[in-house]
């Protein structure tokens, strides 16, 4: 299944830092918080008792050539076009990428629709 770098914030951590760290430690990339572009977010229902706010940002200059930082934890990387992507794309990830090329800029995910 593919997904995006991602993760969670450290305590007092801003979002776009915390972005760049997770680049970091998962693809082994350097990336200026402040080149990054918040392009979607997504409020996602993982379950009932389950929701989170993915943030999903955009990077067009880096330090570094992307590797599998984590060879535990993901078993490769891929490019993907944002317009056709993967069908093994996780669902949730892909809304936030469906969302930045359509140009929405919030989307729900994963709730009874009303």
């Amino acid at each position: 299944m593919l997904h995006l770098p991602s993760g969670h914030l450290d305590e007092g951590e801003p979002i776009p830092h915390g972005a760049a760290r997770e680049a970091r430690e998962e693809v082994g990339v350097d990336i200026d918080p402040a080149d990054l572009t918040l392009v979607a977010v997504v409020h996602h229902r993982q379950r009932e008792d389950l929701a989170r706010v993915g943030m999903f940002f955009l990077a067009e200059k880096w330090a570094g050539e992307p590797v599998v930082a984590e060879p535990d934890k993901a078993g490769g990387l891929a490019w993907a076009d944002p317009r056709a992507l993967p069908s093994n794309t996780i669902p949730y990830p892909a809304e936030g990428i469906r969302a930045w090329v359509s140009g929405a800029r919030f989307v729900l995910h994963g709730w009874p629709a009303d």
